[in-house]
């Protein structure tokens, strides 16, 4: 299954809009479950800021985004 979301950190000065793709298969008996986590765009109040959060961002907030990914997957 697939789902498109925003994971979306908003503060009195700024919004972080991280746009991601979660894949995840439950696996069966024969197949272990997996799941992939993919972001396409990260805007900070409206501009695209995508090469910045790879470069400084991404390790900080990669888990909170999976987290929000996995609680939000049967929604």
């Amino acid at each position: 299954m697939k789902i498109y979301e925003t994971y979306s950190i908003d503060q009195e000065t700024y919004t972080l809009e991280i746009d991601y793709l979660y894949y995840w298969d439950n696996g069966d008996y024969n197949t272990p479950p997996e799941d992939d986590l993919t972001i396409n765009k990260v805007t900070l109040n409206g501009n695209d800021i995508t090469d910045f959060y790879w470069d400084f961002l991404a390790d900080t907030i990669d888990e909170d985004v999976l987290n929000h990914a996995i609680e939000n997957k049967n929604n």
